[in-house]
């Protein structure tokens, strides 16, 4: 157990604006190993922060003071004061103006390692998505249409009792589809269909998903879907040719995807030929075909000529 007193913190776990007007006592760090960071942070009134999260998830409970909180999104604005809860649960842009002396209790997910300060993005620094893994209703998690691997059921079967005895290991890898409030899955399609198949892992986990949460574009979904699939070497052929086919489609060239999937110039070639569709060689220059009247007339000897007739 560990006792700490934000009057008594060491200095390198207290972190000022630079522009001024607020200071951020981190009182929990990721070295303390809790999973999860939380700081004292006081903001003075004068002017108002721009605040966006684009790595971390983070709650802030109000302690003592008055606020006034916007949305950058929907422009929604939220009086804050003492025993006011505000979660930043989707990455929300924000902006916090204190309107006297205000002490926030600020949790974070992944935690902070003590010394962040704010970038130019008004964010904290980059962290890999397997640290903020969040715990998503089934309902609100749905297949892509892409998925290139297959699993055999014996194997589905081994990977719901492996599921069973040992629970939830890896998280599923998803994008948010913002339109429909859904979160699409990137990677870990067959443990998705593990939770929404078997009750009793469904009932033990209480309908709940673990997740990480990828922000890319559709062309950049169906890259990281392949490398997933490719770096633990299975795939179904046919379903990336499909996958290389819509690339192509969407206007991505021959070294984009190269590079994005992690293939050769000759895989693609044979995923192109997979699908044998013309149209996914335009703009190739090819070697002219042979033509009959281009060859020249070769004189053969009498011998020749005889085993010829003879055949």
């Amino acid at each position: 157990m560990k006792i700490l007193n934000a009057n008594q913190l060491p200095t390198d776990r207290i972190a000022t604006c630079p522009k001024g007007g607020f200071t951020s006592h981190r009182l929990v760090v990721e070295a303390d190993g809790m999973g999860y960071s939380m700081t004292k942070t006081i903001v003075h009134p004068g002017k108002p922060h721009r605040w966006h999260y684009q790595h971390h998830l983070e709650t802030c409970y109000c302690v003592s003071g008055k606020g006034l909180l916007i949305n950058e999104a929907s422009q929604e604005l939220v009086a804050v004061g003492p025993d006011v809860t505000y979660v930043l649960d989707k990455h929300d842009a924000h902006t916090f103006e204190a309107l006297e002396p205000t002490v926030l209790i600020c949790v974070f997910n992944p935690p902070l390692k003590g010394d962040e300060l704010h970038d130019e993005n008004d964010s904290y620094p980059w962290r890999s998505p397997v640290y903020t893994v969040r715990s998503i209703p089934i309902e609100k998690v749905t297949a892509n249409d892409y998925n290139p691997n297959s699993v055999a059921p014996p194997e589905m079967a081994l990977l719901e009792t492996s599921i069973w005895e040992d629970g939830y290991t890896q998280p599923v890898v998803t994008v948010h589809d913002a339109e429909r409030d859904l979160y699409v899955v990137i990677d870990g399609f067959h443990r998705y269909l593990t939770l929404k198949n078997s009750k009793r892992i469904l009932e033990r986990e209480n309908g709940l998903l673990p997740v990480v949460v990828l922000r890319k574009e559709i062309h950049d979904r169906m890259a990281s879907t392949i490398r997933h699939n490719r770096a633990r070497g299975s795939h179904n052929i046919e379903l990336m040719s499909v996958i290389v086919s819509e690339l192509i489609e969407m206007g991505k060239g021959d070294a984009w995807i190269c590079k994005h999937i992690g293939m050769s110039p000759d895989e693609l070639l044979r995923l192109k030929q997979i699908t044998g569709l013309a149209s996914l060689f335009l703009g190739k220059e090819f070697s002219k075909s042979w033509e009959v009247d281009q060859i020249d007339e070769v004189e053969l000897t009498d011998e020749a000529e005889e085993s010829l007739v003879a055949n």
